[in-house]
């Protein structure tokens, strides 16, 4: 079973809010705000700008869209700016040209070699399955870094230096999930935050006595992820529950007010084994709490 061997130091020096201006990325923006505050981090505000799209009936009647959609991105981008400025965070632009967000966000991420990307996404449902925006998708499977997730559901913070308090880190003991866990340890330590370590068991046992043995032994599992040492400031509380992974962790973090919930992403694994049908798409669509996955 995949434990914590190397817990990651917190280095959050530089942060990617990735903004297309609408009010999901309102809320990404107000944490980005937050989280850079807490760490002293500079923030870099991506836009990627489609040339080919036309937003409404008004700009599409001007013969060149493409300069008036450039000037107004320009000036939306100088208010963003300004307002973490304000906040005394250090803030720059940047904007490319292309059709593919996603693609282009991870480049930049890639090239300027930042520690976190922060992104906002308006979920929806369709045919029984919670659907995310292409850009998150690709943001959460490809990414370099942490991705931090604020879903339609999250309550903008208040403007001040953000510091986690309650941290659920769940797991389906992968080794894609046992690298997300080095993540939620240490920026638990870092807060001082109480961190809960979360199975959700599928199969619930019909018989009392065996299902009392599985959630002892899922108990000692969850415990044995913590190195040793980190029990020196760590009291974590270990967390077996049955049932659908993402509706559980959802119940766990209204129950104890989560403000962060970290896991791992990765192709192969339960938590996506189809993107629009997992357990990510679900947390992010509901959580009142930002989502933190690394893949």
């Amino acid at each position: 079973m995949p434990t914590i061997q190397n817990p990651v130091a917190v280095n959050v020096e530089k942060i990617l809010l990735a903004t297309d201006f609408s009010s999901s990325s309102e809320r990404a923006a107000a944490y980005t705000r937050a989280l850079a505050r807490r760490f002293q981090s500079t923030v870099e505000i991506a836009h990627i700008f489609n040339p080919s799209g036309v937003c409404s009936c008004e700009v599409a009647a001007f013969q060149s869209p493409a300069p008036i959609m450039e000037e107004i991105t320009q000036d939306a981008f100088e208010e963003l700016r300004g307002s973490f400025v304000r906040s005394g965070v250090k803030a720059a632009t940047v904007t490319y040209a292309g059709h593919s967000p996603a693609s282009d966000l991870l480049q930049i991420a890639k090239r300027d070699k930042v520690d976190l990307i922060v992104a906002g996404t308006a979920s929806h449902t369709g045919f029984g399955r919670v659907l995310l925006g292409s850009t998150a998708e690709g943001l959460i499977r490809n990414a370099p870094c942490p991705v931090v997730t604020i879903g339609p559901n999250v309550v903008i913070p208040e403007d001040k230096p953000l510091v986690f308090q309650r941290i659920i880190y769940a797991t389906d003991f992968s080794a894609t999930a046992a690298k997300a866990a080095a993540f939620a340890l240490s920026f638990a330590e870092d807060s001082g935050a109480r961190l809960y370590l979360c199975y959700v068991q599928s199969v619930t046992p019909t018989n009392p006595d065996a299902r009392h043995v599985a959630e002892g032994a899922f108990k000692t599992a969850l415990s044995q992820l913590i190195p040793d040492s980190s029990y020196d400031w760590c009291n974590p509380e270990f967390v077996v529950e049955h049932g659908d992974a993402a509706t559980e962790i959802l119940r766990l973090a209204e129950t104890v007010k989560a403000d962060l919930i970290v896991l791992g992403a990765h192709k192969a694994s339960f938590w996506m084994p189809h993107f629009e049908g997992g357990v990510t798409p679900s947390l992010i669509a509901q959580a009142r709490c930002p989502v933190m996955t690394i893949c």
